[in-house]
């Protein structure tokens, strides 16, 4: 019986939830009946923080390599695919927003001006929207956006933005 080393990044700052949501994702995808080789086989051994200090996800990636490696002794446990997975604080990455199209009289002239008036305040510094990928619900009149709820992703905070999440797992 093998192992795979698993790689997934999972937006929110609260690393309990983050995992369970990774897990529960991966489940989703893969199955739930085990030997999947992803974290969705780590719901029951949890994780270890291998650093709370946000970083970027390419320095979170090689720090991951590196413990998966088996550079550092002291995440050997990681290293077990009947071990713990291993969490890295990630700034810059991807995080959704849910906001609520603000009403103006005669709407706004279009979709990424609605975005613009819905985001307004809540960018963090050096944060961007990824327009290509805002999803929701909104009532407009030909082009002109009248009100409706987004999820608008972003990136590029310097603030936290999520985890990598690594390790081994069965398959």
């Amino acid at each position: 019986m093998g192992a795979n080393e698993f790689v997934t990044y999972q937006s929110g700052v609260n690393a309990e939830e983050a995992f369970r949501t990774a897990v529960a994702d991966a489940q989703l995808w893969h199955g739930s009946g085990g030997r999947t080789g992803t974290i969705a086989e780590k719901a029951a051994e949890g994780f270890v923080i291998v650093s709370a200090e946000p970083v970027s996800e390419a320095t979170a990636e090689k720090t991951a390599a590196r413990v998966l490696a088996g550079d550092d002794e002291q995440w050997a446990e990681i290293r077990d695919k009947r071990g713990p997975a291993g969490g890295i604080a990630v700034a810059g990455g991807q995080r959704e927003h849910q906001v609520t199209i603000p009403a103006v009289p005669g709407g706004h002239a279009d979709l990424e001006a609605a975005v613009v008036a819905a985001m307004s305040g809540k960018l963090a510094e050096g944060e961007f929207v990824v327009y290509r990928e805002v999803s929701g619900e909104y009532r407009s009149e030909g082009t002109r956006v009248l009100g409706g709820r987004l999820t608008v992703p972003t990136m590029g905070a310097r603030t936290q933005t999520g985890w990598l999440w690594f390790g081994n797992a069965p398959r």
